[in-house]
């Protein structure tokens, strides 16, 4: 989700994550980074600035654990917020293992939280390639 898009570095770092994940099976459990991104005063700042990252709410039916990311705005380039989203990925595996089984006992979060720490992984080899 995109609110009001600061610059095409939101659109590059989230091709870039969706190339490293690959292909998603939805009939899975899966985590679900949502990115609100804006212009800070402008469309969308009342909305998105604040949020961090937290969890949206957890519905019993649902396989998606939906985890809001408030993306920056002051990120001067491409690297910075490569390297945010480093951290982000850091703090969302911390999130799923603290926070979901505390609000549902369905989800497997401890392989998320894995998936989301073997993405990080992928995700600094990555950037280390650049």
């Amino acid at each position: 989700m995109y609110v009001g898009g600061r610059s095409r570095d939101d659109n590059v770092v989230c091709r870039e994550l969706r190339d490293l994940v690959g292909p998603v099976d939805f009939e899975d459990y899966v985590v679900d980074l949502c990115f609100m991104t804006y212009t800070a005063g402008g469309l969308g700042s009342d909305y998105a600035a604040g949020v961090g990252i937290r969890p949206r709410l957890v519905g019993r039916k649902q396989r998606r654990f939906i985890v809001n990311l408030e993306v920056p705005p002051a990120l001067p380039d491409l690297t910075a917020y490569r390297r945010w989203m480093a951290e982000a990925l850091s703090d969302v595996s911390d999130l799923v293992r603290n926070y979901l089984p505390t609000k549902s006992k369905t989800y497997p979060a401890e392989r998320l939280a894995s998936e989301v720490d073997d993405l990080r992984t992928r995700w600094d080899a990555f950037r280390e390639a650049m």
